[in-house]
């Protein structure tokens, strides 16, 4: 399945001419009608037309003392206010996907299927390292603590798979990124060419070999760690699908954006910690430094960045190619 375009919009509707009239405001919030026109090449009654519609979607607000008597809501909480709803969407899908598999099991009976069946963490670890070793273009993941096995003990494997042109395209939960073993592990595997990306809060933790099986770890009534082996089907589609819906909303990790050559290692783990959502308190103990000295540090790369949040800042600095 080809990854889908990523555009980079701000807005939540996919509107070219919306999105450049959204831009030309932000820039310049002094246009009238006619110079807006002019700027975005659309006619004044068009212009006009997308400022009423960004006001409808809570992007603008009306603003005396500015010529069309509105003004652009900031970027950042334009894009974290529909950025939310999107992970609320996807936390409902996986949901419903989560019902109706266990719907599906319980009409056929558990490990009873060949599409379909529930194993031990053991047999899991099993299937993942084949799934890997016998993938012939693409790996699709979604990874986040607590993690199966020790972080690194996969990336020989993985490295190798890349080697001969399998594609691993992994999206990471933020608070992966709180974890020494989970960021070198990360780092690495991202220089040998893997395609990562950052999200707030994963739906569920899953990995898709090419487009004929997945491995999605669940909890059983009694507690103990299982996975369901799921084979070409319906239900393989909908997880195919439900991953490639969470990556596009994800942030890119580096490759986007020039590396800022004077970003010491400290500030660029500091980056980590804020987009994990990790407190001042729990960054200072990592540092070995005071809240107050904590405090200073991140309103140092919050201004740096032009962000108004630490998940911000840490999507910003990935998408720059910092982290």
């Amino acid at each position: 399945m080809a990854e889908p375009e990523r555009t980079g919009r701000i807005l939540p509707v996919d509107d070219p001419g919306l999105e450049k009239v959204y831009a030309e405001l932000a820039r310049s919030p002094w246009h009238d009608s006619g110079s807006l026109a002019a700027a975005t090449g659309l006619t004044p009654g068009e212009a006009r037309e997308a400022l009423d519609r960004l006001l409808d979607m809570g992007a603008a607000e009306p603003a005396a003392g500015v010529p069309l008597e509105a003004a652009v809501r900031p970027p950042g909480a334009v894009s974290a206010d529909w950025v939310g709803r999107l992970e609320e969407q996807v936390l409902l899908s996986h949901r419903a996907v989560e019902s109706l598999t266990q719907q599906y099991l319980a009409a056929r009976g558990a490990g009873n299927t060949s599409t379909i069946r529930a194993v031990p963490a053991e047999e899991m670890l099993r299937l993942f390292a084949a799934g890997q070793d016998n993938c012939r273009s693409g790996v699709r993941g979604i990874a986040a603590p607590p993690f199966a096995q020790a972080l690194g003990a996969n990336d020989e494997r993985q490295m190798k798979a890349m080697a001969r042109g399998v594609v691993y395209r992994t999206i990471y939960a933020a608070e992966a990124l709180n974890q020494p073993a989970a960021r070198a592990s990360m780092l690495r595997t991202l220089a040998r060419g893997e395609e990562g990306r950052f999200i707030a809060r994963t739906p569920m933790k899953l990995v898709i070999f090419d487009e004929d099986l997945a491995l999605v770890p669940t909890a059983s009534p009694n507690r103990t760690s299982e996975s369901l082996v799921i084979g070409r089907s319906a239900l393989l589609d909908g997880f195919i699908s439900l991953f490639e819906t969470v990556w596009e909303m994800a942030m890119p990790l580096g490759g986007e954006g020039e590396a800022d050559v004077d970003l010491r290692d400290q500030e660029r783990e500091l980056l980590c910690l804020m987009a994990a959502g990790s407190t001042d308190l729990r960054i200072a103990r990592h540092f070995g430094v005071s809240p107050r000295t904590v405090e200073r540090r991140i309103k140092t790369v919050l201004d740096r960045l032009g962000a108004t949040s630490r998940f911000q800042a840490g999507a910003l600095a990935a998408r720059r190619g910092w982290l």
